[in-house]
C-alpha cells in the first residue's frame, strides 16, 4: 500500500482578468473586456480527495470550489460542479494543459459554463511564467462547452500571490507530520517534474516517462450462457513514451470470439481516452467511451481513427474491472543486475521514489511485472440498437500488467520488440523483449555507425525473457536469431496478426500494437500481445486518397515486375483512362521515361533502369493490353556538354536500349523532339514543352534506385527532373531557375499516372547519383499509381525520411501524400549507406550558387568510359587538373572495360561496412 493512502491535499488560488462579451477568441477578447472594463476573477480551493490516485498516470483531476466574479452578470456567484486538472494531455493538439471548468447560475437565473486552460508548452524563447500564469478563458451560456459561447477572455495568477498559494498548502486525512510532509513533497514533486521535462526538454539529453499497461485472456460469458474466448489489451501511456519525442497514447484493443468469422475486432487509440481509467496498484480498470469495430481486415491506425475512416463502425464501450495484481520484483534495464541484493534494492527505490518523489526516476527502464486474476469484470459494447453483454468467467481469466518508467538517454534512439502470451488456463505470462537501436538518421554516418555498435550491444544484453509462473518470477537470455543452442526459444508467431493498430502521429516511428497468435517455447500456441516499430509511415498528409504500393521482392526481376503490375492494379488504371480519353488504344499513346541518361560506363548497371525490365514491361502493354503506341523517352544531360557521343539514342544503344523499334517501342530525344511553348508557374514561366511528353495520354515514371548528392535519393519524382528538355541542365535549372520548384511545375502541367522505382540493383553511397561499382543486391521492384506514395515507400526502405528532399516536401504540398496500402517487403535494405548532410550542403551552396565555380569542377571532375566518350575540352589547364584527379576517379568508377582498380574495391569494402 502506498503511503500516500488515505491522504488529501487542498490550496487556494485567484485569478482575474477580462474577459469580453460576444468574443469568441480570447486573445481578443481580452482587449476587448480591458476597453470595456469588464473584470472577471474567480476565487478557488482545489481539492484533492484522493493524493495517491490523484498521482496515478491515469488521472490528475481535483475537485474546485469557490466564487466567480463578473459584474455584467450580476456580480459574485457560487461556482458548483468544479474540476480542476493538472498537467493532463489535449488529445488534440498533444500540448500538456491545466484545465478549470465550473457551472454557475447568474443574477438572471441562467446557467453559464466556464471552461480555462493554461498551455504548458516550450515554444521560442523564455515563456514558463507566460504559460503558467496565463488562462485561456470562455464562458458558454450553458451547461457545457457545445453551449452557445457568451464571451471570451484571459485571466492571469499574479506571482505575488505565489508564497499565499503555497501558504495554503493543506493535508487533509488521518497523517502525522512525517506523512504531511511526504504528502507535499510528492505533489511538488510531481508538478515540478512536469514543468522540468516540458520546458528544459531541449537542454536534457535524458526523457522521462511512465506507462501502466493491462493485458487479459480467457473466457467471457454471454447472456444467453453461451461462452466465448476473449483478448483484450489496453494502456495509457505517458508523455515522451517511448521516444522521448513528445507524444503520448491511450488504447483499447479487444478480441472477441466468434463463431461465424473467427474473431470480433475492436480498438481504439488516442493521445488521451477521456473515461479511461487505470490503476495497476489498485486493481482498478474501466471506460466508458467509443470504440471501433474493425469490419474490413484486421489493420488500422491512429490516424484512420480519427477520421472514423473505411471499415471502422463506431460502438460504445463500458468496461468495469476489479483484479488482483501480484507485482515481481522490479526488471531494470538490462533485466538482471546480477545479485539479489542489488536486485530488492533497485525494487524498493524504484517504489519509494514513485511514492515520495514521483517526477524522479532512477536511470534506465524498470518495469515491474505482475500476474492478474481477476474479481469481477463486465464488457458491454453497443452498437445503435444492438447490445453485446460479456461477464468474464473468474476462473478462466488471467493477465499480466505492467506499471513501469523510463529514464532514458535520448540516443541512440531505442527500438524494442515485446511480446507478451499469456496461457489462462495454466496461469502462465511469459514476457519476450528484444531491444535494439533505431537508426532514424541515415544520412549521417557516424552517428548510424555509432548507434549500430551500440545497438548490437544492447540486444546481446536485453534479449530476455520474463517467465511468471506460479507467483515466481524467471529471467532469462533469449536465443540468438540463427541459431538456438543456448537460451530460451524465442515466440513463433503463427499467421497473420488478429488486430493490429499503428500509432502513427509520432514523429520518430509508427508504434505498433496488435494482437497476434504464438507458438511458445513449451509448443503451445496461444494469444499475446505484440508490440514493435516501423519506419514506414502509410498515413495521408494533405490528401483524403488512398492508394496501393508494392514493394516485392524476387530473385527474378521480371517476376517481380508482374507481381507490383497486379498488386496495384496497373492494367484497370491503365483500361479506364484510355475509356476516360475516349481513345481507341490504337490512339492511345504511353510514354514511359526511365532514367540513364546520367549512366558513365555500362559496366555499372546500377547507374541506369534496366533496359531489359523496360523492355519487358513494354511487351507486357502491348501484348497482354494490346496498346501499341508506346514511346520511351529521355532527354539530354549536362554530360553533353563535357563528352561526345550524349545524344538519347546514342546513349540508349551503348547501355542496351533498342532504339531501332524491335522491342515494340519509340525512343524519343525530348531535347530534340518538336518544342511547343508552355505557360508553366513562376520558375519555369513560358518554357519549351515536348510534344510526345505534351500529348501521352498515359505517362510512366521508371526511376532507378539511387542515393543522390542534392536530394538524398533519387526516385519517381526526380526522374520528372530529367524530363526537362534543356540540355545544359545546370545551367539552366540549378543555377537559373531551381531544380525542385521547377519539377514540380512540370508535373503539375503534365501529370504522371504511374510510378516504378527499379531497385533490383541499387546504387548506394555518398557517389550513388554517378557510380556505384559494387552495386547492392536489393532484388526489389516497387510501384504504385501515384508518385509521392511510391517514392515514400523507397525512400523509407533507403532508412531516410522521405521529407528530408524538397522534391518530397513540396510534392506533398503540391498534390498531397495518400494513406499508403503497402503490399509487400517493408523492411528497409542492409546494407545501405546514404549521402552525408554535409555534401547536400556543398552542392546547394557550393556548386549551385555560382555557375562558373560548379562548371569547372564538373568539367574537371565529371568520369566517363573514355573509350565511347570523349572528353570535350583541349584546354591545358583541364586536361592536367583531370591527369591528377584520376587516381581518385578509380577509386570510384570503373574502368572502361568494367575492371576495378584495387583501390577501388577496398572502397566499396569500406562503403559497404558503414551501410551494415
Amino acid at each position: 500500500m502506498s503511503s500516500l493512502e488515505g491522504l488529501g491535499l487542498e490550496f487556494e488560488e485567484s485569478m482575474s482578468g477580462w474577459l469580453g462579451v460576444g468574443e469568441t477568441e480570447p486573445l481578443e477578447g481580452l482587449a476587448f473586456g480591458e476597453r470595456q472594463g469588464t473584470a472577471l476573477r474567480f476565487d478557488v480551493r482545489i481539492a484533492i480527495h484522493d493524493l495517491a490516485g490523484f498521482l496515478n498516470i491515469s488521472s490528475h483531476t481535483a475537485n474546485l470550489t469557490g466564487t466567480v466574479t463578473f459584474e455584467p452578470l450580476g456580480g459574485t456567484f457560487p461556482i458548483r460542479d468544479g474540476s480542476f486538472n493538472l498537467f493532463s494531455v489535449d488529445r488534440w493538439s498533444g500540448l500538456r494543459q491545466m484545465t478549470y471548468s465550473f457551472r454557475f447560475t447568474a443574477a438572471d437565473g441562467n446557467t453559464y459554463y466556464l471552461h480555462g486552460f493554461k498551455n504548458i508548452s516550450d515554444d521560442p524563447g523564455l515563456d514558463v511564467i507566460e504559460d503558467m500564469t496565463t488562462l485561456f478563458t470562455t464562458i458558454y451560456r450553458g451547461e457545457e462547452k457545445h453551449a452557445p459561447v457568451y464571451g471570451a477572455g484571459q485571466i492571469f495568477f499574479k506571482l505575488r500571490d505565489a508564497p499565499a498559494m503555497m501558504a495554503s498548502l493543506t493535508v487533509t486525512g488521518d497523517a502525522s507530520a512525517g506523512r504531511k510532509i511526504m504528502a507535499k513533497l510528492a505533489f511538488i514533486s510531481f508538478a515540478f517534474g512536469r514543468v522540468r521535462d516540458e520546458y528544459l526538454r531541449h537542454l536534457n539529453p535524458f526523457y522521462n516517462t511512465e506507462y501502466q499497461n493491462l493485458v487479459l485472456a480467457g473466457t467471457a460469458k454471454r447472456t444467453d450462457g453461451r461462452q466465448t474466448g476473449f483478448f483484450l489489451v489496453s494502456g495509457a501511456h505517458e508523455k515522451d513514451f517511448p521516444w522521448g519525442d513528445g507524444e503520448t497514447f491511450w488504447d483499447l484493443l479487444l478480441v472477441v470470439g466468434d463463431e461465424d468469422s473467427g474473431y470480433s475486432r475492436y480498438c481504439i487509440t488516442d493521445r488521451v481516452l477521456e473515461g479511461m481509467h487505470i490503476d495497476i496498484d489498485r486493481g482498478t480498470y474501466r471506460y466508458d467511451g467509443p470504440i471501433f469495430q474493425l469490419t474490413e481486415g484486421y489493420t488500422t491506425s491512429f490516424s484512420a481513427i480519427r477520421v472514423a475512416g473505411r471499415g471502422l463502425v463506431q460502438c460504445r464501450a463500458e468496461i468495469e474491472i476489479g483484479f488482483d495484481a501480484q507485482p515481481y520484483e522490479t526488471s531494470p534495464f538490462p533485466f538482471e543486475i546480477g545479485f539479489d541484493v542489488m536486485d530488492r534494492l533497485s525494487f524498493q527505490l524504484s517504489r519509494t521514489l514513485r511514492m515520495i518523489v514521483p517526477s524522479e526516476r532512477l536511470l534506465g527502464i524498470h518495469i515491474i511485472p505482475h500476474t492478474v486474476t481477476i474479481n469481477e469484470g463486465s464488457i458491454k459494447l453497443t452498437q445503435e440498437t444492438l447490445s453485446t453483454d460479456l461477464e468474464m468467467v473468474r476462473e478462466k481469466t488471467f493477465g499480466e500488467a505492467e506499471n513501469s518508467t523510463f529514464l532514458n538517454i535520448k540516443e541512440p534512439t531505442m527500438l524494442y520488440g515485446y511480446i507478451c502470451s499469456l496461457r489462462p488456463e495454466d496461469k502462465i505470462a511469459r514476457v519476450q523483449i528484444q531491444a535494439n537501436s533505431l537508426r532514424n538518421d541515415r544520412e549521417y554516418w557516424s552517428k548510424d555507425k555509432i548507434d549500430a555498435i551500440l545497438g548490437a550491444v544492447v540486444s546481446r544484453l536485453t534479449s530476455k525473457e520474463l517467465l511468471m509462473k506460479e507467483g515466481h518470477l524467471k529471467v532469462g537470455s533469449l536465443c540468438g536469431t540463427s541459431d538456438c543452442a543456448t537460451g530460451v526459444p524465442r515466440f513463433i508467431k503463427v499467421g497473420p496478426p488478429i488486430i493490429e493498430v499503428n500509432n502513427d502521429h509520432f514523429p520518430t516511428a509508427v508504434f505498433q500494437r496488435r494482437i497476434v497468435k504464438v507458438r511458445d517455447s513449451d509448443g503451445v500456441t496461444c494469444l499475446a500481445l505484440e508490440e514493435d516499430m516501423d519506419l514506414m509511415r502509410l498515413e495521408a498528409e494533405n490528401s483524403p486518397r488512398e492508394v496501393i504500393v508494392a514493394a516485392i521482392r524476387d530473385e527474378d526481376k521480371f517476376v517481380g515486375l508482374e507481381k507490383v503490375l497486379e498488386a496495384t492494379g496497373f492494367w484497370e488504371l491503365l483500361e479506364n483512362k484510355r475509356k476516360t480519353s475516349g481513345k481507341s488504344k490504337d490512339d492511345f499513346s504511353i510514354v514511359i521515361k526511365p532514367n540513364f541518361m546520367f549512366a558513365y560506363n555500362k559496366a555499372d548497371r546500377s547507374t541506369f533502369a534496366d533496359p531489359e525490365l523496360v523492355a519487358h514491361l513494354v511487351k507486357l502493354i502491348r501484348n497482354r493490353a494490346g496498346f501499341s503506341d508506346v514511346s520511351v523517352v529521355e532527354a539530354q544531360s549536362t554530360y553533353g556538354q563535357y563528352f561526345d557521343n550524349r545524344s538519347v539514342r546514342f546513349v540508349a544503344d551503348y547501355l542496351g536500349y533498342d532504339s531501332s523499334g524491335n522491342s515494340g517501342y519509340k525512343l524519343v530525344d525530348l531535347t530534340k523532339d518538336e518544342w511547343i511553348d508552355h505557360q508553366f508557374g513562376e520558375h519555369l514561366g513560358i518554357h519549351p514543352a515536348p510534344r510526345t511528353w505534351r500529348d501521352a495520354s498515359f505517362r510512366i515514371s521508371l526511376a532507378k534506385n539511387k542515393t543522390h548528392a542534392y536530394s538524398f535519393y533519387t526516385l519517381t519524382l526526380k526522374n520528372i527532373y530529367g524530363a526537362l528538355p534543356l540540355a545544359n541542365k545546370f545551367k539552366e535549372y540549378h543555377c537559373e531557375r531551381d531544380i525542385y520548384h521547377t519539377t514540380i511545375e512540370y508535373l503539375r502541367a503534365f501529370p504522371v499516372d504511374y510510378g516504378l522505382i527499379d531497385a533490383y540493383l541499387s546504387a548506394d553511397g555518398p557517389f550513388g547519383i554517378f557510380a556505384d561499382s559494387d552495386p547492392n543486391p536489393t532484388h526489389t521492384i516497387i510501384g504504385g499509381a501515384d508518385l509521392v506514395a511510391v517514392d515514400w515507400v523507397g525512400a523509407t526502405k533507403m532508412g531516410l525520411h522521405p521529407k528530408i528532399s524538397q522534391y518530397m516536401d513540396l510534392a506533398i504540398k503540391a498534390f498531397g501524400k495518400p494513406r499508403i496500402k503497402l503490399v509487400g517487403d517493408p523492411n528497409p535494405y542492409k546494407p545501405w549507406l546514404n549521402v552525408p548532410m554535409v555534401l547536400t550542403l556543398f552542392t546547394h551552396f557550393g556548386l549551385d550558387s555560382n555557375h562558373y565555380f560548379g562548371n569547372l569542377l564538373y568539367m574537371t571532375g565529371a568520369y566517363m568510359d573514355d573509350e565511347t566518350f570523349h572528353h570535350k575540352s583541349r584546354d591545358r589547364f583541364i586536361q592536367t587538373a583531370r591527369e591528377l584527379i584520376n587516381p581518385l576517379q578509380k577509386v570510384v568508377f570503373l574502368q572502361p572495360g568494367g575492371e576495378r582498380t584495387a583501390a577501388n574495391v577496398a572502397f566499396s569494402r569500406f562503403m559497404n561496412w558503414l551501410g551494415e
